[in-house]
């Protein structure tokens, strides 16, 4: 009886286990904290929770003096590994790199071992929207085409890393959709303001059609800009205003 009950609160234990969650942006670096103390020793990082020995699958290795392994080039040891930085920093981070990592830190002796799990998060980078705005002058026509820049993650700070511990996602969510729908809002705005200015700077009537706002990728910007550039008649004029943030 007791040893189905300890099988039991294991599998209970092992199913609720949270580890400290690291956020980056991608395209962005990330960095993921390991540090230790005492003599130097070898440090692996592997993909996964940290197994019961090494760190299964490994990206990269240091004998605690300079880095021996290296799966990419995208993985580095950045800090004073010689004084027990071995931080793991990720280049150009992609959504495909989100999961469990596993810092492992040799020590001698049995299950003596440091092991840090972090579980690592890459969110979408920058979001572009296209807003054009057409208005009759006379016997031309302008084409504003408005490209606004602004983070999907506003309250971050450019290349920082947040970590926290893993949150209610329904919380998340919610806020997450709060934040998107006052960001929207105020760009909305924002791009109203400066069309009116600017519409009564580059001329005095008439009639604007609105059409409709199209969310972007950075790898779209380009053949956004080429297309913006013909014109809508032989006389059209085509202003493009790549200054909102």
């Amino acid at each position: 009886m007791h040893y189905w009950s300890i099988i039991c609160f294991s599998l209970f234990t092992d199913g609720v286990t949270s580890y400290p969650r690291v956020t980056g942006v991608e395209g962005q670096s990330v960095r993921l904290p390991c540090t230790y103390g005492g003599e130097v020793t070898s440090v692996c990082w592997g993909q996964g929770a940290c197994p019961l020995t090494r760190c299964g699958s490994d990206i990269i290795w240091t004998n605690g003096y300079s880095v021996t392994f290296q799966k990419d080039k995208r993985y580095k040891l950045n800090g004073n590994i010689g004084e027990g930085d071995v931080s793991l920093t990720i280049e150009n981070a992609a959504q495909a790199d989100s999961g469990l990592y596993c810092c492992r830190v040799e020590k001698r002796g049995w299950f003596n071992d440091i092991k840090i799990t972090l579980d690592l998060s890459i969110k979408p980078g920058e979001l572009v929207f296209l807003l054009p705005l057409i208005t009759s002058c006379g016997e031309n026509s302008i084409l504003f085409v408005f490209l606004i820049h602004f983070p999907s993650y506003a309250l971050w700070h450019n290349n920082q890393t947040l970590v926290t511990l893993a949150q209610d996602p329904w919380m998340s969510t919610n806020e997450g959709v709060y934040i998107g729908v006052c960001v929207t809002a105020l760009v909305s705005l924002l791009t109203f303001l400066v069309f009116m200015i600017s519409k009564r700077y580059f001329c005095l009537s008439s009639k604007v059609e609105l059409l409709r706002v199209i969310p972007l990728r950075d790898s779209h910007i380009g053949a956004l800009k080429n297309a913006a550039l013909k014109p809508v008649r032989a006389e059209d004029n085509i202003y493009i205003i790549d200054d909102l943030h």
